[in-house]
């Protein structure tokens, strides 16, 4: 966990101001969601329950230790908080972990489709795979074992009909991997839309990975060492992308149409974000 030199004040502005974020980029409704911070080994920020993520002051984020207990604030941290605890138990690299429900990408969740198909560049690098992690009641024990058994390789999960958590070193950090994991939702729904998903060959994973092991993006995971790259699934890459790309069996009238569609259906996303 990477050590900071803000106070517990200028946390509790991060996390509203990223609240305020997620809630105008419609990523949670109402009182949709929760977020945490790190303090130190044994201290965390979090969100309280039941108010809305969006319209939350400094004074509303409560302090609780690890095990949940509340150590200052008026109010009681969400009952999911045993999902954010878990991970920091699990992950003693993080330091933030948000939650929230996107609607593509919980879409996905929904469907019961992972988002580890390997055909974006920046998401291979930046995640490997986006893993899914199996139903279980909100809140519960086993939920939040479920979760952190999948970030012991992950930084972002898919929860099976439920959402999206994101872990990081910092909020911001965390924050921006939710980001990523809707636009690449966005992107596979539209590839999916299209009728077909290039991904890559044997060799262009390889070089993907050389890249992710340079940045030093999961370097310190204590985990790293036993964690799977995609590159290395025996299911990676049965339709390699083309240099020259590869044209479409679809007729034009066929394609105007499906283009309308697909326009339609993500406007309608984005003027709800």
């Amino acid at each position: 966990m990477n050590t900071t030199t803000k106070s517990i004040h200028e946390h509790k502005i991060d996390i509203v101001t990223v609240g305020k974020m997620m809630y105008e980029r419609r990523y949670i409704i109402a009182g949709d969601g929760n977020l945490s911070v790190r303090l130190d080994e044994n201290t965390v920020l979090a969100t309280p329950t039941t108010l809305c993520k969006g319209l939350l002051a400094p004074d509303h984020i409560v302090k609780l230790d690890m095990d949940g207990n509340v150590l200052d604030g008026e109010y009681q941290p969400s009952s999911e908080i045993k999902m954010h605890l878990a991970a920091y138990q699990t992950r003693p690299d993080i330091a933030a972990v948000v939650h929230a429900h996107p609607p593509i990408s919980t879409g996905f969740a929904v469907a019961g489709i992972p988002l580890d198909q390997l055909i974006l560049a920046e998401m291979v690098v930046n995640f490997g795979a986006i893993p899914l992690a199996p139903y279980h009641s909100p809140s519960t024990a086993e939920l939040a074992e479920s979760v952190a058994e999948k970030v012991r390789c992950h930084d972002a999960v898919l929860m099976a009909n439920h959402g999206v958590m994101t872990i990081g070193p910092d909020l911001y950090t965390t924050y921006h991997r939710l980001e990523m994991v809707e636009q690449f939702a966005s992107i596979s729904l539209i590839a999916h839309l299209l009728g077909k998903m290039q991904t890559f060959s044997s060799e262009q994973l390889q070089d993907l990975q050389a890249i992710r092991e340079k940045s030093g993006i999961a370097a310190q995971n204590p985990y790293h060492a036993q964690c799977q790259f995609s590159a290395q699934s025996s299911s990676a890459a049965q339709q390699p992308v083309s240099e020259k790309g590869r044209s479409s069996s679809i007729s034009a009238p066929e394609m105007e149409s499906l283009v309308t569609t697909i326009t339609q259906v993500v406007t309608k996303v984005i003027q709800n974000t």
